[in-house]
């Protein structure tokens, strides 16, 4: 087994850096740079981990992405181990293989998100809850909590986990009288730790994250039933574990909610799968949960699902055809996500998010040198932490008047004065400089745009502005002098013969 994961961490090694940085990815790279006990939208713990891998491997693509693919090996190992104590050994086998090729385990082992520390720890607990449900020792039910509480300053949604072991413990007729043990508060106590961090700096910060939060969730709005929005979330929840797949973890989930065994470990997975579940499937009556944040209850019942079909697929060849089938829809899915016939994805495939961001940051580079800016500013937090990743931690700033509910809103940022230039990077559809970022810099000039793209396929445009302010006028070559351009917002006549341009095809 251990020699599985470790080729499969291998392979991942070597196909981590074939792929740029997400701009997710880009932006913790940067919240690396400025080490918090919490950060305006997450946790800090994928900070930490990217500050750890980048010390080792300096500020490279597989320095950020070397601690996700070391918790991929644990991950995988703890499938196994969790397979082997609830069912047994083969079902640990198979649950660390089918984990590595559906398309949500696959491509996240690989990308340096909050996913990987998030499920990692999410099974930590439950191996130690585990071991503590079937021992009278009290260290793992502590262990278990501290694993909840590492994995709440990864991911927000681990602290469900306690609720997930509560209601198995109400359910489960010889482990009920643990839940009001003092073992169950020891995991409690240990796992309220990780509510400090995120307390105490948030309550510095004004409650920026739990403002983030309600925003994202779509609780401060009036809560509408959304058609469109319930039908996103199925959609996305189904693609990212692969349709079959997806329908056979809901079924086993659903049927371990029937498990009324002694030990009952199908029940025990069935509690840690739906509470979190259910919780975005209500959400998504409104507005839509993105597909990766399930992927914690999702683990759970992954085993679930492995224990339940495989045994069937055992006595029926019916259901051996299903799982197969099952399995190699999903295998066909992650190989193309892995660029195996990518190209019948089109503009669809999710990793043109992490392709040709080298390019942009060249090109921006060499605007620069033509131009001379005293500092540069991208469009987006997105924008700006890729530029800054690819040109070797150069400082981007993003607007002042976007930086608020990001990161940059504490970090330093620019301050116009007069005569002061800045290059503007901007990947806006519009093609026009906004009018709040032409307040402080009012003379503006389109020095031209380039495509981000991979293979030869067009992903998204982007343009580069000089800007500066009322006393920094420049000449045609882009150095100080005379023959400014409107400080109106809008395009000049040659920024509008390539938005024409790239109407046709081609910027």
């Amino acid at each position: 087994m251990a020699a599985g994961l470790l080729v499969v961490a291998l392979c991942r090694l070597r196909y981590a850096v074939t792929l740029d940085l997400l701009p997710d990815e880009a932006h913790y790279w940067l919240w690396a740079k400025h080490p918090a006990l919490s950060y305006v939208t997450k946790g800090p713990v994928v900070a930490w981990l990217i500050g750890l891998g980048t010390t080792l491997l300096g500020d490279s693509v597989l320095g950020v992405r070397l601690p996700s693919i070391l918790l991929s090996v644990g991950t995988g190992w703890l499938f196994y181990r969790l397979g082997q104590r609830l069912f047994s050994s083969w079902c640990g086998v198979a649950t660390a293989a089918v984990a590595a090729i559906l398309p949500i385990f696959a491509v996240g082992s690989v990308l340096m998100t909050i996913d990987s520390p998030s499920v990692f720890f999410w099974l930590l607990a439950a191996a130690f809850f585990w071991e503590g449900h079937e021992n009278s020792s009290g260290w793992p039910w502590a262990a278990a909590g501290l694993a909840v509480a590492a994995g709440f300053a990864a991911k927000f949604v681990n602290w469900f986990e306690p609720l997930s072991f509560a209601l198995f413990l109400l359910h489960s007729r010889t482990a009920r009288s643990d839940l009001f043990s003092s073992r169950f508060l020891l995991l409690l106590g240990s796992a309220a730790l990780g509510l400090v961090p995120f307390l105490v700096w948030n309550a510095t910060h004004g409650g920026v994250t739990v403002d983030h939060l309600l925003h994202r969730g779509g609780l401060r709005e009036p809560f509408t039933l959304q058609p469109k929005e319930i039908e996103q979330f199925w959609i996305e929840q189904a693609l990212s574990l692969s349709p079959l797949v997806f329908l056979a973890l809901l079924w086993a989930a659903a049927a371990g909610l029937r498990d009324r065994s002694p030990a009952a470990p199908s029940l025990f997975l069935a509690s840690l799968f739906f509470p979190v579940f259910l919780f975005y499937a209500i959400l998504s009556l409104h507005q839509a949960a993105k597909a990766n944040w399930t992927v914690t209850g999702s683990s759970a019942a992954l085993l679930a699902a492995v224990a339940y079909w495989g045994d069937r697929a055992r006595r029926s060849s019916s259901a051996r055809l299903l799982v197969g089938s099952a399995l190699t829809l999903a295998l066909i899915e992650t190989a193309f996500l892995h660029g195996f016939g990518s190209g019948l994805l089109g503009p669809k495939n999710p990793l043109l998010r992490a392709r040709g961001w080298t390019e942009i940051a060249r090109e921006a580079e060499r605007q620069a040198l033509l131009s001379h800016p005293d500092f540069w500013i991208a469009n987006d937090y997105a924008v700006a932490s890729e530029i800054a990743f690819y040109t070797h931690r150069r400082e981007v700033f993003v607007p002042n008047f976007r930086k608020e509910g990001t990161q940059f809103a504490l970090w330093p940022g620019y301050r116009p004065t007069p005569g002061s230039r800045a290059l503007y990077i901007s990947s806006e559809t519009e093609g026009t400089v906004p009018a709040e970022l032409l307040r402080e810099f009012p003379k503006a000039r389109c020095l031209g745009g380039a495509w981000r793209q991979w293979t030869g396929r067009r992903i998204e445009y982007f343009r580069f502005w000089l800007l500066s302010g009322p006393d920094g006028a420049y000449n045609s070559s882009g150095s100080p002098g005379a023959g400014t351009t409107t400080s109106k917002p809008g395009l000049s006549s040659r920024s509008r013969s390539w938005n024409q341009a790239r109407a046709g095809g081609s910027p």
